[in-house]
């Protein structure tokens, strides 16, 4: 069953940042395959127009794609629609977008995820967005949580360290690394979990980020559900069998 978006009861996870190339939607792809590997019904919306989130998922078990292009006249929170069991949706954004569509994204979501290479140009890219963020009325009102991932790390300590230094001014968590293995590759190509081949692959970024986003991952009650659906008549009914007897 569809529920509207601002109904929905899950998790919902915005993965941002206006600089290409920062690995934002592989990681968007990851975080939703390392939820949908453990059977927790997850969903994908995918606000960029190159639609790589929406293609790996359109063909991947346990996760639900929708593709919407901002540039729709549509209010996102209007045309979107969620499976009532969801519980976490991923939000993957686009690489450019105006002030404007920045507030739209934050404030429908509940936790902002922000990938970045460990290269100087990267984080004087990042630190001026991030002002522009959390000065945004959106993010306060709704008081959005921000975390940072740092993306492609190959051998580059010194990148790193430098991240983590410019970090430490700041009041928001750094999840940890998220290293430029081929099985984040093979993934899409594949359209499957990199935890299938690489169950140990970033082990502490994803044992972090799962308790960070704090989804409920619970299974739903097969039996209860059928219990329910048997104990509970249809309004229907009784007007149908009031119709007959009087």
């Amino acid at each position: 069953m569809l529920v509207g978006y601002k109904r929905a009861q899950c998790k919902k996870v915005l993965v941002i940042n206006r600089k290409g190339g920062a690995g934002k939607s592989t990681f968007a792809i990851a975080m939703a395959s390392f939820y949908a590997h453990q059977n927790v019904k997850t969903e994908i919306i995918d606000l960029d127009p190159q639609g790589t989130s929406h293609f790996w998922g359109d063909k991947t078990d346990n996760v639900r794609t929708t593709k919407f292009l901002p540039s729709s006249n549509v209010p996102f929170s209007l045309a979107l629609r969620l499976e009532a069991d969801t519980r976490i949706t991923v939000i993957d954004s686009p690489s450019n977008f105006s002030q404007f569509e920045m507030e739209k994204y934050i404030s429908m979501v509940d936790k902002i995820i922000f990938p970045v290479q460990p290269s100087p140009i990267d984080v004087h890219s990042m630190l001026g967005f991030i002002k522009d963020l959390i000065k945004s009325p959106a993010f306060r009102q709704n008081k959005v949580e921000l975390a940072f991932v740092i993306t492609r790390c190959k051998e580059n300590k010194q990148g790193t360290e430098f991240i983590h230094k410019v970090l430490q001014h700041m009041k928001y968590p750094l999840l940890g690394s998220m290293s430029e293995d081929q099985a984040y590759q093979n993934m899409f190509s594949e359209k499957n979990s990199f935890l299938i081949s690489h169950p140990e692959l970033d082990k502490e970024l994803w044992g972090r980020m799962k308790q960070w986003l704090d989804v409920d991952m619970t299974q739903p009650s097969t039996q209860d559900s059928e219990t329910k659906k048997m104990v509970t008549p249809k309004a229907t009914t009784y007007r149908s069998l009031l119709k007959k007897r009087y």
